[in-house]
């Protein structure tokens, strides 16, 4: 059952970030949150697509070789997201 949140939208929302659970294993909302905070200020106008934001979101949290047994299988799940 995915969890499904209503909130009412505020003048200060920036974005909406719409994820599967490999995302989720790997980072809290509020990591993932401040994670784009700072890269969209950073990327302030860049003119960078947002799909270029969650790219390197995915590369950031990606296990480097999943065959590593001392890795502790963070990042090995399928990841998509939609960030609106």
């Amino acid at each position: 059952m995915p969890d499904v949140t209503r909130r009412a939208r505020h003048p200060d929302d920036s974005f909406v970030l719409i994820a599967c659970d490999g995302i989720w294993d790997v980072l809290s909302s509020r990591e993932c949150t401040t994670y784009l905070r700072d890269v969209i200020d950073e990327h302030k106008g860049n003119d960078e697509p947002a799909y270029r934001l969650v790219e390197g979101l995915f590369d950031d949290i990606i296990a480097e070789d999943i065959h590593d047994q001392n890795d502790a299988g963070d990042g090995t799940d399928n990841m998509s997201a939609i960030l609106i």
